[in-house]
């Protein structure tokens, strides 16, 4: 693994990889783009390269890009021999940027390609879907706008979709089980696991209305009821939505949570989104596994992975923005 740093004022790069006393690259389901934190030597009045705001920071492994992000946050004391330093890949500026925008008759991949374009944020691959949406959005940012619109496809069709950044640009892909995912397990790679078990975020009742606020339906589960209490939502039908779909789905999304935390020896294709096949026979912790976040850390020569891993395929979701009537 090497690290580049690429100086905003003059364009010069440098290595430095030596000078980094340990650094971190993760991802959550939840933020589209991917971070890198950094210790590296710091000695004030010497030639040592040191990240400014502003500059790039590469990371290269395998014999490609994995990471190329700006920094955006330093830390140095006065005493200090080791500056602090967090990078955002480009994914940052669709977090930072707003969108006004209307779109008509638009799919998904139409609408995150328009959004995209308007700020220069290149797209790497999306899924086609050929799904007809109507939605405008008023001061919305634009992440928010784009995993959105894949929500709404995702209560059209089914399918879960997978949004993070990569270095050749936005990457949307099917949340699907891979035929090659990693096996952890205690005797190999797996170094410890952390259940939880969260019924705090259960929906487990939900009521459809008309738009004069009129009740039509009541959707539910009675097993969970039973357990945990009524835990009830409410949605309202209108001329455009598929609200039987549309509850169901809150019913599904709003099961029980079984999350797993698991320490493993570091693999660089443990990628939010991407799944795991665990097997820990002590706990009785077996199956596939959705991870919905990963953080890698390179330290004294040593490359480590936690990972929090989710049972079930929920994709990150948002409601920016509002039905064109």
């Amino acid at each position: 693994m090497k690290l580049y740093l690429t100086k905003h004022r003059n364009g010069t790069t440098q290595e430095i990889t030596d000078l980094a006393a340990s650094w971190t690259w993760s991802g959550d389901k939840a933020s589209i783009c991917r971070q890198l934190d950094l210790e590296i030597a710091f000695l004030e009045g010497s030639d040592l390269p040191v990240p400014e705001i502003g500059d790039l920071v590469t990371m290269v492994g395998d014999g490609s890009r994995l990471f190329a992000g700006v920094v955006l946050r330093r830390t140095a004391g006065s005493e200090d021999t080791i500056l602090s330093a967090t990078c955002f890949d480009y994914g940052i500026y669709l977090q930072k940027n707003d969108c006004t925008a209307k779109f008509t008759g638009a799919t998904p991949e139409e609408i995150t390609w328009s959004l995209c374009g308007e700020k220069g944020i290149p797209v790497a691959s999306l899924p086609t879907t050929g799904i007809s949406l109507r939605r405008k959005f008023s001061s919305v940012k634009i992440n928010q706008a784009i995993v959105t619109v894949w929500s709404l496809a995702a209560e059209k069709n089914g399918t879960q979709y997978a949004i993070r950044y990569t270095p050749e640009g936005l990457l949307v892909k099917e949340r699907t089980v891979s035929a090659s995912s990693l096996v952890l397990k205690a005797a190999g790679n797996l170094m410890d696991a952390t259940t939880t078990e969260d019924a705090t975020n259960v929906v487990n009742s939900v009521a459809i209305y008309d738009k004069n606020g009129n009740f039509l339906r009541l959707l539910g589960d009675a097993a969970s009821q039973e357990l945990v209490g009524v835990m009830e939502t409410h949605v309202t039908q209108n001329d455009h939505s598929d609200t039987i779909n549309q509850a169901k789905r809150l019913l599904e999304d709003g099961k029980q949570q079984r999350t797993v935390t698991v320490h493993v020896l570091g693999d660089l294709s443990l990628i939010t989104g991407e799944t795991v096949v665990v097997r820990e026979h002590k706990t009785g912790l077996e199956g596939i596994f959705w991870i919905d976040a990963d953080v890698h850390t390179w330290k004294n020569h040593n490359y480590d992975t936690m990972l929090t891993l989710n049972c079930r395929n929920v994709a990150a979701t948002a409601s920016a923005g509002s039905e064109i009537e």
